[in-house]
C-alpha cells in the first residue's frame, strides 16, 4: 500500500462451498473505506473475480464498476483505480492481493504491475507453504483491519499509544472501517434480532470487544436482547433492572452520555459478579446510550481489554455508533411491531383448531409472504358437515393489505355459514359470490371446494377460479378432478358453478393449496408432488413441511401460501373402531385423569395393555400442557394402525411445544420435562399447525406389544 501510494489494500481468499471471494486483511487510511468484505464468484463485472478466475492481473475503474453495481458507490465515493493480481501455486487458486489506487483513468505503469505481481508471487508461496503444513487458508468471518501507521498486524481495536489528541490514532482507520461497513449492513436489516446480531458480530469481530451486552427499553426496565463473552451474573443483574436504579446503563440512558466504567468499581448493580464470561474483571466497559431523536432506546454495553482504555475516551466515533445503532433499533422495532400484529391478525382469521373426523386424517400450512408485514388474503378452513362429511375449503382474495384481510374474513365466515346450514358445494359458492357483488369492493377473490362423504368416498369438488385439488391415489395415480373452473367470485352477478363428482379409494390423498405455495397463476406439478411423497412416505406432517418448503425454485415467498392436505382412509363405519375421540374443555385440569383411563379402555380394546404404563405417561404430559398452555379447549384421538399407535393432541395455542434442554443446576426443576419425557419414550413426535391452533401427537410402535 505505501509504495504503490494506495488508499487501501486487501487479501481476498477463496470461501470452501461459499462461492465468494471474502476480504481476510484489509489495510486502509481512515478514508479508504472501498473494500467490500464479499465478492461473487460468478461476477465477472470485478477485476478481483477475472483476476481470481483467469490468473491474469486485472484492473478496472471504480465509477465503470458503479454503472454495473449502483450499491457500489457507497464504498467508492471518490475515483480509484482497483488492480487485483491472482494468489496461486500450481493449480491451487488461493484468492487475489488488490490494491485500491486514487486515480481516475491513468491504469497502473509497467513498474506498478510488475511490482504487484511480485508482491503475489511471493504471498502465494508463502500461503502454499501454509497449506502444506495444514493451515487453513478459510476467510474469516470479518476481516482484518489494520492500519498503515501501525507498522504490524496488531489486533483491530487494541490501539498502541496515543500520539497526541488528533483522530488519526492507529486504531482510528481500523474503527472507522468497520463503522463504515456496520452502516451499510444495517441499512438492509428490518428485523431488530437480525440488526442486533449484525452490531455484536461487528463489534466482537471487527473492533475487538471482549463482551457485548445490548438492552432495550421495556417500559420502564431494560430487557438484554443479545449479548456475547457476558457473564451470568452480569446479565441477570441488567436484564429486567429498572430506570430509576442506578447502575452505569440506567445513568446512558438516564443522562444521554457514555459512560465508562472500570471493572470492580462502585455502581454495578448489587450482586452482579463477573462481568464477563471468561471470568476476567479487569475490563473497561463502555456503556452506549442508544439515541433515537431526544430519547433513548437502550443501551449497548461494550466490554474491552485495558490496552484498548484509549478506545473507550475516544467520544466522535462511539457517539456516532450510539446514533448509529439506535436510530436503527427504533426503525426494527417499528417494523417487528407492525409485523408482529399482522401474525397476530392472520392467525386469528384461520380456523380456531381443526376437526378430527373418523376416515379422514388432516395436516394444514399457511405461510405470509417472506418478510413483509402486510396482511395476505389467503385462507383455509375444515369444517364438519350436518350430514356427518367433512368440508375442505381454500380461498385467495386478491391482494395483500387490511381491505383483502377483511375481505377475506367476511368470505371464509360466509363461506363456513352457508356450509353449516346444509347446501351444497356448488350453492355456497353461489351465495359467496353474491356477498362479494353486495360487498362492492374493489377485490376479487379464488376458492376451492371439497365436500367429501368418508361413508362413501365420495368427493364433490368445486372451483371459482381457483387451481383444482391434486388427487393421487395410494397407488401413485393422478384421476382428474372432473370439475370445471368457474369465474372468481366477485367477477359477475349470476354465475354457474358445477361439481365434479368423484368417487376416492381409500389412501388417496387431495392437496388443495393457494398459488402462494406453487407460484402466482401456477398449479402443483405432478412432479413436485411426487418427489415431495418420496422424500415424506407416508407420513402426512413431513409431507406437509416439504410442500410448503419448497418455494419457488428456492426463492424466498412474494406471496402468502396456504395448503389443506386430506388422506382418505376409509369408510368411517369401518375404520371407527380404530379411532377413538375425547373432548376437554377449557381449563378442565381434572380431564388429564380422565384422559387416562379413556386411554387405557381403549388400548384395553385393542388389546395393547402393554402399552398403557408408558402411553399414560406420555399422554399425561401433553394434555397437561394443553390444558396449561393452551388456554382452549383440547381435543385428544388416538389412531390404531397395523404396526403403531398415533395420540394427536390439539388445541388453541399457535406456539410449537418445544423440547428444552435441562442442565445440571435444574435437576431438581418441577416442570420442564414433559417433551423431555415424551422424546425418551415414543419412538416419534411432533408438532403440526392446526388451523390457528397446533396438534402435538407422538407414535408408538405396536408390533412388540400385539
Amino acid at each position: 500500500m505505501r509504495d504503490l501510494h494506495a488508499s487501501a489494500a486487501a487479501v481476498y481468499l477463496a470461501a470452501p462451498g461459499d462461492q465468494v471471494l471474502a476480504a481476510a486483511v484489509v489495510v486502509a487510511s481512515p478514508l479508504g473505506l472501498i473494500a467490500p468484505e464479499r465478492l461473487p464468484l460468478d461476477d465477472l463485472t470485478l477485476p478481483s473475480v477475472r483476476a481470481h478466475r483467469t490468473g491474469r492481473i486485472c484492473t478496472d475503474r471504480t465509477y465503470d464498476i458503479a454503472a454495473q453495481h449502483l450499491d457500489f458507490g457507497v464504498y467508492a465515493a471518490a475515483p480509484h483505480l482497483v488492480a487485483a493480481a491472482p494468489l496461486a501455486a500450481g493449480a491451487r487458486r488461493f484468492g487475489v492481493l488488490v490494491v485500491f489506487l486514487p486515480r481516475d483513468v491513468q491504469e497502473p505503469s509497467t513498474e506498478e504491475t510488475d511490482y504487484l505481481r511480485q508482491a503475489a508471487r511471493h504471498l502465494s508461496f508463502e500461503l502454499d507453504r501454509l497449506a502444506h503444513r495444514g493451515v487453513s487458508l478459510s476467510p474469516p468471518k470479518l476481516p482484518l483491519v489494520v492500519s498503515p501507521e501501525s507498522g504490524a498486524a496488531a489486533e483491530t481495536g487494541q490501539a498502541a499509544p496515543m500520539e497526541g489528541d488528533g483522530p488519526q490514532t492507529c486504531w482510528s482507520a481500523p474503527f472507522i472501517f468497520h463503522l463504515h461497513k456496520l452502516a451499510v449492513s444495517l441499512m438492509s436489516v428490518v428485523h431488530t434480532r437480525d440488526a442486533v446480531a449484525l452490531t455484536i458480530e461487528r463489534l466482537v469481530s471487527g473492533f475487538g470487544a471482549r463482551a457485548v451486552a445490548i438492552s432495550l427499553m421495556e417500559g420502564d426496565r431494560l430487557h438484554v436482547v443479545g449479548a456475547s463473552g457476558c457473564s451470568k451474573e452480569y446479565l441477570k443483574a441488567v436484564n429486567g433492572i429498572s430506570v430509576s436504579t442506578t447502575s452505569p446503563e440506567t445513568d446512558a440512558i438516564t443522562h444521554k452520555r457514555q459512560v465508562i466504567h472500570e471493572a470492580g468499581e462502585q455502581g454495578r448493580p448489587s450482586g452482579q459478579g463477573r462481568l464477563t464470561g471468561d471470568g476476567r474483571d479487569e475490563y473497561v466497559w463502555v456503556v452506549l446510550p442508544l439515541l433515537a431523536g431526544d430519547h433513548a432506546l437502550g443501551t449497548c454495553s461494550i466490554g474491552l481489554a485495558p490496552e484498548q482504555r484509549p478506545v473507550a475516551t475516544h467520544l466522535s466515533p462511539l457517539s456516532t455508533l450510539s446514533t448509529l445503532l439506535g436510530q436503527t433499533l427504533e426503525r426494527t422495532q417499528l417494523y417487528d411491531a407492525g409485523h408482529a400484529l399482522a401474525q397476530k391478525l392472520q392467525q386469528a382469521l384461520l380456523p380456531r383448531m381443526l376437526p378430527q373426523l373418523a376416515g379422514v386424517v388432516t395436516t394444514s400450512r399457511y405461510e405470509p409472504p417472506s418478510g413483509a408485514i402486510e396482511l395476505g388474503g389467503d385462507w383455509y378452513d375444515l369444517i364438519t358437515l350436518p350430514s356427518g362429511g367433512v368440508a375442505a375449503v381454500v380461498g385467495d382474495v386478491e391482494g395483500h393489505n387490511t381491505a383483502a384481510a377483511v375481505v377475506m374474513g367476511q368470505l371464509s365466515s360466509a363461506v363456513r355459514s352457508y356450509a353449516l346450514e346444509g347446501h351444497d358445494p356448488s350453492t355456497v359458492l353461489y351465495r359467496a359470490n353474491r356477498l362479494m357483488v353486495d360487498l362492492e369492493t374493489d377485490h376479487f377473490a379464488t376458492c376451492c371446494c371439497v365436500w367429501l362423504d368418508p361413508d362413501t368416498g365420495t368427493a364433490q369438488i368445486v372451483s371459482a377460479g381457483h387451481p383444482r385439488p391434486v388427487i393421487r391415489t395410494a397407488d401413485g395415480a393422478y384421476p382428474a378432478a372432473a370439475a370445471d373452473i368457474g369465474v372468481p367470485l366477485g367477477v359477475e352477478a349470476s354465475p354457474s358453478y358445477q361439481a365434479g363428482i368423484l368417487t376416492l379409494e381409500p389412501g388417496t390423498l387431495l392437496v388443495l393449496y393457494t398459488d402462494g405455495l406453487s407460484g402466482r397463476g401456477g398449479e402443483l406439478t405432478r412432479e413436485t408432488l411426487e418427489a415431495a411423497v418420496a422424500a415424506s412416505g407416508d407420513e402426512l406432517e413431513l409431507l406437509g413441511d416439504r410442500l410448503m418448503g419448497s418455494g419457488v425454485g428456492g426463492t424466498p415467498r412474494a406471496d402468502d401460501a396456504a395448503l389443506l392436505l386430506l388422506r382418505y382412509e376409509g369408510p368411517s363405519v369401518e375404520v371407527k373402531e380404530y379411532i377413538r375421540r375425547l373432548h376437554l374443555h377449557r381449563h378442565d385440569y381434572q380431564g388429564v385423569r380422565r384422559a387416562r383411563h379413556f386411554l387405557t379402555a381403549s388400548l384395553d380394546n385393542w388389546h395393547l395393555a402393554e402399552l398403557s404404563d408408558s402411553a399414560e405417561v406420555l399422554a399425561s404430559e401433553v394434555v397437561t400442557n394443553a390444558l396449561v398452555h393452551g388456554d382452549s379447549d383440547v381435543d385428544l384421538c388416538l389412531r390404531r394402525y397395523p404396526d403403531h399407535l398415533r395420540v394427536e393432541v390439539r388445541d388453541s395455542d399457535s406456539h410449537p411445544a418445544m423440547l428444552v434442554d435441562l442442565g445440571p443446576d435444574e435437576d431438581k426443576a418441577e416442570g420442564g420435562r414433559g417433551l423431555v419425557i415424551v422424546s425418551a419414550l415414543a419412538s416419534s413426535w411432533g408438532n403440526s399447525p392446526s388451523g390457528r391452533g397446533k396438534t402435538v401427537w407422538f407414535e408408538m410402535d405396536t408390533e412388540e406389544a400385539s
